[in-house]
């Protein structure tokens, strides 16, 4: 190549840089970018964000779950690494709205290309998707990753769009977008295989549709591998049953079902303390539906591509959104029980989401004829029409925005923690030996968050591990745990400590109790009276107790009986060291033996030389758990027992091997789909002029 031709090359490629980074789609991201910097600007503040199911704190880090070792936080998946990665470099505070603020640029950038068309179409569109009653209500409840995994449906839609025009057999990028949305939250699974669907079924499947859109699937699947081993090792994850539809169904609220879903509202906490509904009354409710209706009934007629599968995934969502008491309620239920898998789908009105895409391009629609109208048509009646219509867009996007813009209208804002829990945190330290903290509640209000009810955040603030309580307590659903740890601490706090609180969770590796005084304090009076709780510090918002008895290691001896026996001897102050089996029994009781165990990793602790006998660890218990030939027991308190003889030893989690290798597949296979859909872009992109139009031999279709 000559170097006139080599510089004519660089100059293409640059015009083409240029022209392709500074197009309407790149328009919207930026747009996206600053209605996000508009909603998460009060939270950049010193403090942290504390929101329903997203709390953050200075102490922040990967739970238990990234080994299997929490049935209720299982959370390997890339996101959470990705997660922790960003907190590490800008800090939990700054991670917690940095995550919601990615949600904007991206489902504005998505949105814009799945929409296509003009500028018109394309900015209300993604100004739409930024702003809308359903990310109002899924910020105020903290559902961060569902929200990135909707986003990332945006352009997951709009590269199989561009793959159909296209008719190949198979397109890296839908798949890569599909596998990355997956990674960050499941419920994306379900999404994003409707939406894939319905661009392959409408209009008239061919078989190129048929198959991408299959092969899209499986591959994406790839990334769930870490899911495969959870499975085949038996691992335990939270209990979903039917009961569950009904305390998770979707809330009517005043407009009733048909109003909330058609209006993109229903979450379920309906007017809870922590969910304030939208503002949205009937006149930009019906600007809404209207425009969002009449934009894709447009976009089937001209554009049917784009306009059938949106009205399609539109139609899904909102009949699907309705849940158990919609049109679909009986058949939703069949699903629940025999679909795999469905019951990630608990939530029902989380099904809406396809419903926002639907109408954000909808809208666009709209906006964009309208627009046209104005500028073109000689009919005066349509002129007039399109004159009282552009105010009133404007009018619904300005009641959408006030409620969202400046964090949710003003409603929420940064807490900062008591310098009580500082002090007590400064007292404990650091170290393996865990903190129970009280209230035991899942969720619960705290002064420091204007009383709005948050995921309890000690595990968030707390260098110690941290037992908290994980029951839902909703009407008929107290718990979908599986943790016997839980179930064991439910009972022991239910019935006041059991008269020697100390001794009785000292199994679980508990050195401290902490009780925050927000509310519910008088309710826990007898801490004062365990013999075994010693009170090291006493303030208005936090009490903190050390426990002053022994559990775990080198118990050697044990009983036989259950946990009325253990709180029976517990009562008359009987209870040592010793651990409680169902079954089994041997030793002088009460013990006073403890130690010779230590933490030696993430999933394995040393137990060093000692008395033959029992040995307690501290973990979940799990037949997973191995040590040798040795035999392995529950403990009445949930935890790990091992017969052991007198030699050192380890006890591992077995499965954490086989976990670690699923997660390197999910990792690779989805950094190899990313990098193949980033190819694959390239090469076209690279086929283009300047203008956007292919250069001529570089095939595809329509």
């Amino acid at each position: 190549m000559t170097d006139d031709r080599r510089n004519r090359s660089g100059r293409h490629r640059r015009r083409l840089v240029v022209a392709r980074f500074s197009g309407p789609t790149a328009e919207s991201v930026l747009l996206g970018l600053i209605a996000g910097v508009l909603v998460v600007a009060p939270w950049t503040r010193s403090g942290y964000l504390l929101l329903l199911d997203w709390v953050s704190g200075p102490h922040q880090a990967l739970t238990p779950g990234l080994y299997g070792l929490d049935p209720a936080a299982l959370d390997a998946l890339p996101y959470r690494l990705a997660t922790h990665g960003i907190r590490a470099v800008f800090g939990a505070g700054a991670t917690s709205w940095l995550m919601i603020l990615a949600y904007f640029p991206i489902v504005a950038g998505g949105v814009s290309a799945l929409a296509g068309g003009s500028r018109w179409r394309r900015h209300p569109a993604a100004l739409f998707a930024c702003l809308n009653p359903f990310v109002v209500e899924r910020i105020q409840a903290g559902h961060v990753p569902f929200l990135l995994a909707v986003a990332l449906l945006g352009p997951m839609a709009a590269s199989a769009v561009h793959a159909r025009r296209r008719g190949r057999w198979f397109a890296a990028r839908p798949a890569g977008w599909y596998a990355l949305a997956i990674s960050v939250g499941a419920h994306a699974a379900w999404l994003g295989a409707t939406l894939l669907m319905a661009i392959a079924l409408l209009p008239r499947p061919r078989w190129p549709d048929l198959v991408r859109t299959v092969v899209v699937i499986v591959s994406a699947g790839c990334v769930y591998a870490y899911a495969a081993v959870v499975v085949a090792n038996a691992i335990l994850t939270v209990r979903v049953g039917d009961q569950d539809l009904d305390v998770y169904r979707t809330y009517p609220g005043q407009a009733g079902l048909a109003g909330a879903v058609f209006t993109l509202r229903g979450f379920w906490r309906g007017a809870a303390d922590s969910s304030p509904q939208a503002a949205l009354n009937v006149a930009p409710a019906t600007v809404l539906v209207v425009s969002a209706l009449a934009g894709l009934a447009v976009l089937c007629w001209r554009e049917p591509v784009i306009g059938l599968p949106l009205s399609a995934v539109t139609v899904a969502g909102v009949t699907l959104g309705a849940g158990v008491d919609g049109p679909l309620g009986a058949v939703y239920r069949i699903a629940f029980d025999v679909l795999p898998l469905f019951e990630a789908m608990r939530e029902q009105q989380k099904w809406v989401a396809l419903a926002m895409l639907g109408y954000a391009v909808g809208v666009g629609a709209t906006v964009e004829a309208v627009m046209t109208r104005l500028r073109s048509s000689t009919s005066g009646l349509r002129q007039a029409v399109a004159i009282t219509a552009a105010p009133a867009l404007i009018g619904m996007y300005a009641t959408l925005g006030a409620s969202l813009v400046w964090g949710l209208g003003g409603t929420v804002r940064v807490s900062h923690y008591p310098q009580s829990w500082y002090a007590a945190d400064r007292i404990m330290g650091a170290g393996d030996e865990s903190v129970l903290f009280l209230p035991w509640h899942q969720y619960q209000p705290f002064a420091f968050t204007a009383n709005r009810s948050v995921a309890t955040p000690a595990g968030a603030f707390f260098r110690r591990p941290v037992l908290s309580s994980d029951a839902a307590e909703l009407g008929q659903v107290r718990t979908n745990s599986a943790s016997r740890r839980m179930a064991y601490l439910d009972e022991l706090i239910a019935r006041g400590g059991g008269g020697q609180f100390g001794q009785l969770i000292a199994p679980l590796g508990v050195r401290y109790v902490a009780l925050a005084r927000d509310r519910e304090s008088d309710m826990y009076a007898w801490l004062d009276r365990q013999l075994d709780l010693a009170p090291v510090l006493r303030t208005r918002e936090l009490d903190l107790y050390r426990v002053s008895a022994e559990g775990t290691g080198r118990v050697v001896s044990a009983r036989n009986g259950d946990l009325a026996d253990a709180l029976g001897w517990a009562a008359k102050r009987r209870l040592g060291t010793e651990t409680v089996l169902a079954g089994a029994g041997d030793g002088i009781v009460p013990s006073t033996a403890t130690g010779s165990l230590r933490r030696a990793g993430s999933t394995q602790w040393r137990v060093a030389e000692g008395a033959a006998g029992w040995v307690v660890v501290p973990e979940e218990w799990s037949a997973n758990w191995t040590a040798g030939d040795q035999v392995t027991r529950p403990t009445v308190a949930g935890t790990v027992a091992v017969r052991a003889g007198t030699g050192a030893f380890t006890v591992r989690y077995a499965p954490w091997k086989w976990l670690r290798l699923g997660l390197a597949v999910s990792l690779s296979s989805l950094a190899a789909l990313l990098v193949v859909g980033v190819l694959e872009h390239r090469r076209e992109w690279l086929r283009r002029r300047p203008d956007g139009s292919d250069r001529p031999g570089a095939g595809g279709g329509s």
